[in-house]
């Protein structure tokens, strides 16, 4: 309703015959609710317009760094397989940035600072990528990424705050680190999921440069400004996982890549495998197995991996894992890791805090063909801020 106007007819005081009548007009409200509402209404269309003009700006300034994250480990090792003594060691200093504008444009940048035996120190860019979400069928990434290769590539990535374990499986390692697989992968890369009767099925496609073996270091190189053939690497990940268990998660994934061997020659190198993980409340088992073939020769790999919480921060774990190769395999022949090996593990997670602080204690058993044994001891403080 509106206002009731009151027009009211004042009497003049005066006594003076010719004095002009006095008329006020009062304005009463019929309805004082509805008028606070709209004074409500106007501060708030106005704190609106602050905020999109505060918005407008935000979107002209840099994202990267707005949401900066970091992870680290210090580590204490017994004689192993990398050092003659007992040592404290620190881990890659890692960092990292997301950025959105909308809901679909997306970016990430994530580099590492390690230390060299010199204490000096490089930068690496682990993964660096530029995507767009077209549907939830359809995402788009270009640039550095991690290959569609098992669920521990696509899961745990470089921050060893979220291993349950010290450390990657050994044949997982990064290129860098001595690791037979091509982890890394420079190009473009597909993914979506969809749901169907409850269950979930999801896809990562890869498309980018293949793989060298670097004659000096004898390392397994990604490509990342150049290719030293015209094929390119496919890699293909396909995944489920079922609605009548929740937590588990089934793979099946495989890759071509034609590797530049130090003879200048190529060789095509195909790897398949499969994955199987579990994680769902105090239990955590995850499973791998890879197939690497070329022309003539077979190597496999494989890792099984179980922790079961037994308090709210406490959590033992065990894992296998066991590699096997050709001597006259070509592509092992030029890596720097080319025996069989296996490692048994057993340790203890404590939890300082579950998403932030972890302390880590364990024993390894890593014996290689044709070298010597160990059993290391192993303490690691991951961290994340």
């Amino acid at each position: 309703m509106g206002s009731l106007v009151i027009v009211f007819l004042v009497a003049p005081i005066s006594s003076r015959a010719d004095q002009p009548t006095d008329f006020r007009v009062i304005t009463v409200s019929q309805n004082p609710k509805a008028d606070r509402q709209q004074d409500e209404i106007n501060q708030l269309r106005e704190r609106v317009q602050a905020l999109e003009e505060v918005q407008s700006v935000e979107e002209l300034r840099p994202k990267f760094g707005m949401n900066l994250g970091a992870f680290g480990d210090v580590n204490y090792l017994t004689k192993n397989r990398e050092s003659k003594h007992p040592a404290f060691s620190l881990g890659p200093l890692d960092l990292y940035s997301t950025g959105n504008y909308g809901p679909r444009l997306n970016f990430l940048a994530e580099v590492q600072v390690e230390s060299e035996m010199n204490n000096e120190g490089h930068f690496d860019v682990e993964r660096l990528w530029v995507g767009y979400t077209f549907s939830d069928l359809l995402i788009v990434r270009a640039g550095r990424h991690h290959t569609a290769l098992g669920y521990w590539n696509k899961t745990y990535h470089h921050a060893k705050q979220h291993f349950l374990t010290v450390d990657r499986p050994f044949f997982l390692a990064f290129e860098d680190d001595g690791g037979i697989l091509p982890v890394h992968t420079v190009g473009i890369e597909l993914s979506g999921a969809k749901a169907i009767n409850g269950s979930r099925w999801m896809y990562e496609l890869d498309f980018g440069n293949g793989h060298r073996i670097d004659p000096t270091s004898r390392l397994l190189m990604p490509n990342q400004s150049s290719d030293n053939n015209s094929a390119k690497q496919v890699a293909l990940r396909l995944s489920t996982q079922p609605s009548g268990i929740p937590g588990l998660t089934i793979g099946l994934f495989g890759t071509n890549d034609r590797i530049g061997l130090q003879t200048d020659q190529n060789l095509d190198e195909r790897i398949y495998g499969a994955d199987v993980s579990y994680v769902q409340g105090a239990v955590e088992f995850i499973t791998e197995y890879f197939k690497l073939m070329n022309l003539e020769n077979n190597a496999n790999a494989y890792y099984v991996q179980l922790g079961i919480k037994i308090a709210r921060n406490l959590t033992p774990y065990t894992r296998y894992e066991s590699m096997n190769v050709e001597a006259t395999d070509p592509y092992f022949v030029e890596l720097r890791n080319n025996a069989d090996r296996f490692q048994e593990i057993v340790g203890i997670r404590y939890d300082i805090d579950e998403l932030r602080s972890a302390l880590k204690f364990q024993l390894r058993h890593d014996h290689e063909e044709g070298s010597e044994t160990f059993n290391v001891l192993e303490a690691q403080w991951s961290f994340s801020f």
